[in-house]
């Protein structure tokens, strides 16, 4: 008995010490994606983070050993948080034009709540105008970029089925998708927390924006807020 309550201890302790590395590292994310948004990329240093969040630059460099690497990781954490936010509504079984209404509602959310990260993920797209100096940042940016294909493509795969289904009003593809998932983008251009942005003030801009989108395609989209996540959770 006694060598299986020594094994239970040392399990929970590892799992607790996988916790504590992980939300140390996340509070690094937050504080580094904060840092490059306020600063840009050239202005923003190992040290600058560390101040911004309190700790020491070894802090930083025990999981970053340069200003790129952590750059890198801030934009990889912003296109997890980007396909999460429409994860729902692409996986949903509702109608076609709910699920997408969904997707654009997500995304929108996540652009305001995560505003700092979606910023620098929009900086990392920036950056390509000057070009990868080294083969690090070239494979970085390939990455980057077959991420936000294959983002663009669970849109684009939803947009084609209401198309099919004669839902949506589309001319050339390219086009389309691009400017609608533009539509869902925009906060990144011109949010700006306030103090009073609680999560309902945030769901109402959410609630136009898809209204803007989907009314875009062609969709008599509702004026009433048709997808609060009490309603978006019922299935058909």
């Amino acid at each position: 008995m006694s060598v299986k309550y020594s094994w239970s201890v040392e399990r929970v302790s590892s799992s607790a010490r996988v916790s504590v590395k992980a939300n140390r590292l996340e509070e690094i994310l937050f504080a580094a994606a904060e840092c490059f948004q306020q600063q840009g990329f050239a202005a923003t240093s190992i040290d600058t983070v560390a101040r911004h969040l309190g700790a020491t630059k070894g802090r930083i460099y025990h999981y970053f050993p340069s200003k790129m690497d952590l750059f890198n990781a801030v934009r990889d954490r912003a296109m997890e948080l980007a396909f999460e936010a429409i994860k729902e509504g692409y996986e949903s079984t509702r109608p076609t034009e709910v699920r997408l209404g969904m997707m654009v509602r997500g995304q929108a959310l996540g652009m305001m709540q995560y505003h700092s990260f979606m910023q620098v993920l929009l900086d990392g797209l920036r950056m390509r105008r000057y070009g990868a100096t080294t083969e690090f940042q070239r494979q970085a940016m390939a990455l980057h970029l077959e991420q936000r294909d294959a983002f663009e493509a669970m849109y684009r795969e939803v947009l084609s089925k209401g198309h099919e289904e004669g839902l949506f009003k589309i001319g050339r593809m390219s086009i389309t998708l691009r400017s609608f998932v533009i539509s869902a983008n925009s906060p990144v251009f011109w949010y700006q927390k306030r103090d009073d942005d609680d999560q309902a003030k945030l769901e109402a801009i959410a609630d136009e924006i898809v209204a803007f989108a989907m009314r875009g395609l062609g969709v008599d989209w509702p004026d009433d807020e048709f997808l609060h996540s009490n309603q978006v959770r019922q299935t058909t």
